[in-house]
């Protein structure tokens, strides 16, 4: 068909192309612009912190407990307001 020269060259392509991709991706230059500024994580100051003791629990199960009281009675007046248009 194609000849030994054809695979020579299939196979000086299948095993220079891998080594050339990881030579490049792979190299100092590449991490440095590409990869080394990029943050995977956030701050730990900035993230949400659990609480851990069962007074904290409790004192987040209260605060939650408000915010959707206040968020139905936010809802409800709209309703309200709606049917009385």
């Amino acid at each position: 068909m194609g000849g030994p020269r054809l695979e020579v060259v299939k196979f000086g392509f299948y095993v220079f192309f891998p080594v050339g991709v990881m030579l490049y991706f792979g190299g100092p230059d590449f991490y440095d612009k590409h990869v080394k500024g990029i943050r995977f994580w956030p701050d730990y100051e900035t993230t949400t912190k659990p609480p851990t003791t069962s007074d904290e629990v409790k004192d987040t199960l209260a605060t939650l407990k408000a915010q959707r009281e206040e968020r139905w009675r936010q809802y409800r007046e709209q309703q309200q307001q709606q049917e009385s248009k």
